[in-house]
């Protein structure tokens, strides 16, 4: 019997406090979770230091079948351009590909364009419609001048319910390009992002999710077990989601309701409910509370919300002064690098744990590429040497041309032209044997970029430098996991290390 298993006897069976103890001890001896269920750490967090824990979630307890969830969306949203936008009938020929929307990726708004850049600022992929654009065409676009992504012309994509809209923009993007008679790209992507608002603004993809919940909706008994192992030695353990009450309750009822033996309602495993909260404005603005009944229906507005009650709006300053604590003792977990993660760093000192879902997939994938990740690092070391090797004989080569004009009037000569001879011919071998180098490391590169995703490669790296929204994830995320239900792997006062926070020089020690 696994460690895990043990851990979940001790949790789901009715044993004697004794025996629960001695599998509880067993279940948190020497236990590693597999590799692409591990939480990885950018900040040193000691979980005995949290008190209270609080969940966005959709996306983050609401695990969604992302392409399934995608799907629907695109689908609604096409109907309602052209129903009640006034776009062609011949939109709704459009085909959603899964593989293309991913998040951490950026629109031109103004030239139709979705691209994916690097920490650096510099678009590494690009796409016109579905278009890929070659070296060339990126670099006449996107490197003559200086790109500011804060501008209103590029629009980020932070979280996964944006992907639809994404993949909607790019196939209109694309029929445009062939002729349909289409708004400018900026129009077609305010409306696109309206149709998509208006979608959830009036409940109808909610109303269909709720209609079929196992479609759109894992259940997972992992994840009641995480928040049962989180909540160990009296920790608190908050829901803060910009869901409306039915939809939460809808939501955690199914995930949550009876999965475990003794667990028969969701509220059990919250100590407090925040619906409606509006982030990442319930992080920056002080609005008050209101309660509400188990119908969801208000009852009053306060300041400062209780234990137990049910919520909707309010803000990060009112339920602070219920905590009472310090902000670093409190850990919030969200999928969204905006409305849940950098908004709560920027304006609190609140710990933070980002939900990427992709990395598991990913982490997956590359373990496949294991041996042909080493053979690509072999190869861009010696592609290094190589680079010195031929800086050195052209250095040596201009030297000696220099000497040789110097010299013209002596004896000898005749030695420095032999010489040069010989080194023109090592500089011509040596670099066929670099270029033929580099065609092979290209090669390389795409195979293992294209198993991780065929249009965009890896969600964390552009090349060999961070993508931007990696950098994201390094600058404001304490810890990063693909689910919430990993953190049944680790015990409850676990202590998240930084095993190392390397910077480039120190690979030469």
């Amino acid at each position: 019997m696994s460690h895990l298993d043990l851990l979940d006897r001790a949790l789901l069976e009715d044993l004697a406090p004794s025996t629960q103890k001695e599998l509880l001890e067993q279940a948190l001896t020497d236990h590693q979770p597999p590799d692409n269920r591990r939480v990885f750490v950018n900040r040193t967090l000691r979980m005995e230091k949290i008190r209270f824990i609080g969940f966005d979630l959709d996306w983050t307890l609401a695990d969604y079948h992302q392409t399934a969830m995608s799907e629907l969306a695109f689908e609604l949203a096409l109907e309602r351009l052209a129903h009640q936008f006034g776009y062609p009938e011949e939109i709704l020929e459009s085909k959603f590909q899964s593989e293309f929307c991913r998040r951490g990726l950026m629109l031109d708004i103004e030239e139709g364009m979705v691209l994916k850049m690097n920490r650096h600022r510099y678009v590494g992929r690009a796409y016109h419609g579905r278009r890929f654009l070659d070296n060339t065409e990126r670099s006449s676009l996107y490197r003559q001048e200086p790109i500011y992504p804060s501008s209103k012309r590029f629009v980020f994509v932070d979280t996964l319910f944006e992907l639809p809209e994404v993949n909607m923009f790019s196939e209109l993007a694309e029929r445009k390009r062939n002729g349909l008679e289409l708004p400018d790209y900026g129009t077609i992507y305010r409306d696109t992002r309206n149709a998509v608002d208006s979608l959830h603004g009036d409940g109808s993809l909610k109303s269909k999710i709720l209609a079929d919940l196992p479609r759109y909706l894992p259940r997972d008994p992992k994840l009641a077990l995480a928040l049962e192992r989180l909540a160990l030695g009296d920790r608190k353990l908050l829901l803060i989601t910009n869901s409306e009450w039915y939809y939460t309750e809808g939501l955690c009822t199914y995930l949550f309701d009876g999965v475990l033996p003794g667990l028969d309602s969701w509220r059990d495993l919250f100590d407090l409910v925040i619906v409606s909260s509006g982030k990442p404005n319930f992080f920056k603005k002080s609005i008050p509370f209101k309660r509400l009944d188990d119908q969801g229906d208000e009852v009053e507005e306060v300041t400062t919300p209780r234990w137990g009650g049910i919520y909707s709006g309010g803000c990060r300053g009112g339920l602070m002064h219920l905590l009472d604590c310090p902000g670093e003792q409190v850990l919030y977990v969200g999928d969204h690098i905006y409305g849940d993660i950098l908004s709560s760093k920027m304006s609190s000192t609140w710990r933070t744990a980002l939900v990427v879902r992709e990395l598991e997939d990913e982490l997956t994938v590359r373990k496949e590429l294991t041996a042909q990740q080493r053979h690509q690092l072999v190869l861009r070391s010696e592609l290094v040497d190589f680079g010195q090797r031929i800086d050195d004989l052209d250095d040596i080569l201009l030297l000696l041309e220099r000497l040789s004009k110097e010299a013209a009037v002596t004896p000898g000569n005749g030695a420095y032209l032999q010489s040069m001879e010989r080194l023109r011919d090592d500089l011509a071998t040596l670099r066929q044997e670099h270029k033929a180098m580099r065609k092979h490391a290209g090669r390389l590169q795409r195979r293992i970029s294209t198993a991780i995703n065929s249009f965009w490669g890896s969600l964390f790296k552009q090349g060999s430098n961070k993508s931007l929204f990696g950098s994201q994830v390094d600058d404001f995320a304490c810890l990063y996991t693909s689910r919430v239900s990993n953190f049944s792997y680790y015990g409850s006062k676990h202590y998240f290390r930084v095993l190392q926070d390397s910077m480039m020089h120190e690979s030469v020690l």
